[in-house]
């Protein structure tokens, strides 16, 4: 019987300390094996991503260059714990704490939600926009959550004035963290606020969400990582989940400039339903754009009056 299987038994992780030290390739391979008897996609990668986080490793070339390291046991340890928090599905951002979103680090919490390859496309949109604008553009960014949206436009285009809201004062600290981390307190004001009742008419250039947009029903069968983790009023939008793009559409009308746009990220199968509310609304040259996944992902208006 090897060294695995005398340490993984059964699908459950036994008590930690079980062995006073082990080398690398040994604590790698407990770690890829304990993942993937439980069902995680990618044990590998895991393991060595949750090796770096116990500073064990720096680079997956270690892995092949000092295979023999030896690990102390408070490191075992503390590996042990990661693991086992991972078995529970808790995602391996909330883990680390860090999320990287447009090729740059962002701090992430369970306040927040984890930034996701797909919002890059939301970025990518609103920068086309604004760089059309002859002048300074000022955008208000709805539910900014860990602030990757507007930190990311701030740094890829410094003409922008940004004003970046959420609800929660527990995702306002998070933002306010990477606000600061990124040097872009100066150009973001955080504020917090419900929506878009709080401001004056006609200000804005540009209004840019990746609001709550999961219904009620299908909130039920996402997975454990998402439902059991991430904050559900970050996720769930009323019974159709356009609860909140319905009411953000509405209110634009009011504060945004002649000529503004409205950008939002939207869920599988909603682009019909969304488009419609824009024209209902009274916006034009709508249009949308895929994801890698071929999912209508983001969607733009332009508000005249």
């Amino acid at each position: 019987m090897n060294m695995l299987e005398n340490v993984v038994q059964t699908d459950k992780l036994l008590p930690l300390g079980i062995r006073e030290n082990m080398q690398l390739k040994e604590l790698y391979q407990f770690g890829k094996e304990s993942l993937d008897r439980n069902s995680i996609e990618t044990p590998g990668l895991e393991a060595y991503l949750l090796l770096s986080e116990v500073d064990v490793i720096s680079s997956m070339a270690e892995m092949y260059t000092y295979p023999e390291k030896d690990i102390d046991k408070d490191t075992v340890d503390k590996f042990h714990e990661l693991i086992n928090r991972r078995i529970k599905r808790e995602p391996i951002a909330y883990i680390s704490g860090e999320k990287e979103f447009y090729s740059r680090p962002f701090k992430v919490n369970p306040s927040v939600l984890i930034p996701r390859p797909e919002t890059e496309i939301l970025v990518e949109e609103t920068l086309g926009i604004a760089k059309l604008a002859t002048t300074s553009a000022l955008i208000l960014e709805i539910g900014t959550g860990s602030g990757c949206i507007a930190i990311t436009l701030a740094r890829e285009y410094k003409k922008l004035r940004i004003l970046a809201t959420d609800i929660s004062l527990d995702a306002l600290s998070i933002a306010k963290e990477n606000t600061n981390m990124h040097e872009q307190s100066k150009r973001i004001s955080l504020i917090r606020a419900d929506l878009l009742s709080s401001f004056q008419n006609g200000t804005f250039d540009i209004i840019v969400s990746n609001p709550p947009y999961i219904s009620e029903g299908e909130f039920a069968h996402l997975e454990l990582d998402v439902k059991d983790f991430e904050p559900i009023s970050s996720l769930v939008a009323g019974e159709d989940g356009l609860y909140f793009i319905r009411k953000i559409i509405s209110d634009s009308r009011r504060i945004l400039k002649d000529g503004g746009w409205c950008l939002l990220e939207i869920g599988q199968g909603q682009r019909q339903s969304v488009k419609a509310l824009f024209e209902e609304y009274g916006f034009t040259e709508i249009s949308s754009t895929k994801d890698l996944d071929g999912v209508e992902r983001v969607i733009k208006a332009k508000w005249k009056k």
